[in-house]
Formats: structure tokens, sequence, C-alpha cells
């Protein structure tokens, strides 16, 4: 059985050798040809579409990365007004307000990371030390609570520093018996920006890093039973 591709030889070939080819071969050396156009085409368009989508995709997972940490800012401005109303030190507060965002604070840098085997040990750690940083037992430290971002080749180019990101937490206590509770991260980075374009060429316009933050107003029961010396 004569492949398509020897059979295409074989026209061409007869055709070369004679000075003109009967209708039906030359219809199909036509049709053979218009076929690799078609098939160089089709590939062509399916990078550019391709191409497209990551942009999409990417952008996509990018804004998720935004709309958690503004979510979970809200919690910790949430958990720490809770904190403050029921006569939580200052201290406790702050770290009450630290772990609501754990989740959009990048690394743990203390203790650092790379001490764990896996990413499941260091769940299986956190989830231990956690309460212990909570009763002021123990001290933890994450990449964006204190402007301990790193640099990583694979999101910054050597001539690019990464942002000095903070998380911040501060409340007031307002006339009408109730406190307010105001958390923000300071030049919080774009992670998947910075992943995709290192030298951050195609995404200048967005900035390097944004503010962000969270309120929340609780009843203040504290001012109920303690005193200021407490």
């Amino acid at each position: 059985m004569i492949r398509l591709g020897t059979f295409h030889f074989i026209c061409r070939s007869l055709c070369d050798s004679r000075s003109a080819c009967s209708p039906r071969v030359a219809k199909t050396i036509r049709v053979e040809r218009n076929r690799e156009k078609i098939a160089g085409q089709s590939v062509l368009e399916s990078m550019l579409c391709m191409i497209v989508i990551c942009l999409v995709l990417f952008g996509l997972l990018q804004i998720f990365q935004i709309v958690n940490a503004k979510l979970l800012s809200d919690y910790s401005a949430y958990r720490s007004a809770r904190s403050y109303s029921v006569g939580f030190r200052d201290f406790l507060i702050q770290r009450s307000a630290r772990v609501a965002v754990i989740g959009a604070s990048g690394k743990l840098i203390e203790p650092d990371n790379q001490d764990f085997g896996s990413p499941m040990s260091q769940f299986n750690f956190e989830r231990l030390m956690i309460p212990d940083y909570l009763s002021g037992a123990r001290w933890l430290e994450y990449e964006f609570w204190q402007g301990g971002n790193e640099y990583d080749p694979n999101f910054y180019s050597p001539d690019v520093a990464p942002p000095s990101t903070n998380f911040s937490a501060g409340y007031t206590e307002t006339g009408s018996g109730t406190v307010q509770m105001n958390v923000s991260f300071s030049d919080y980075p774009y992670v998947l920006f910075d992943l995709m374009d290192k030298d951050r060429v195609w995404f200048d316009s967005a900035g390097e890093s944004r503010d962000l933050g969270g309120s929340a107003e609780l009843a203040n029961h504290a001012a109920d039973y303690l005193s200021e010396d407490d």
C-alpha cells in the first residue's frame, strides 16, 4: 500500500518528467499542497491561542491572589477586633491579627521553612506552634509580616529588588462604645506577575506592589469590666 507522502512524491516526479500533467494528477498535487498550508496555519493559530489563554489564566490567578489577601485582611480585622473587645493585651491582639492572614503572608521564615522535609510536615508543625504563638509562648515570622521579602531568582531578575511588604494592625475606640480595627498590607507583591515577567516589562503599568487592607467594628465589651490599669 503506497503512503500518501510517497504518492505525492511520485506525482511530482511524473509532472517534472513530462511537459504537462494529467488533470487528475495536477488536482491531487494542488490538494496536497493546500493540506500542507492548512496544517501550518492551524499550528500557528493554536500557538497564538495558547499564548492568549495562558495570559488570561495567569491574570485571573493573580486577581484571585489579591482577592484572597483582601478577604483574609477583613477576617484579620474581625479577629483582632474581637480580641480587643474581650480584653486581650495589645501584643496578643497583634498576634491574633497576624495569624488570621497567614494564608496570604508568604513563606515561613522563622523557623526557616527549609528545615522541614515537606509541605505537609511544615503544615503539621504550624498546627502545633500557632496556638503557642497566640499565647505568647513562642515566636513565628512570615515573609510579608515585617518586610522580610526574600529575593528569589524565580520571581526577580538580578537588577530587580523585591518589595518590602509589611503588615500592621491598629484600633480606634469610638464614642459609641465600639472599637474599630484596621489592618493593612503595605507593598503587597504581585507574585504571579513577577513569576511571568521578572523584569516587570509587560506588567509595568500594574506597578510592583499595592496596598490593601480590611476593617471591622465591634462592641467594646472590655470597657464594661476592665479598668484603665488592666
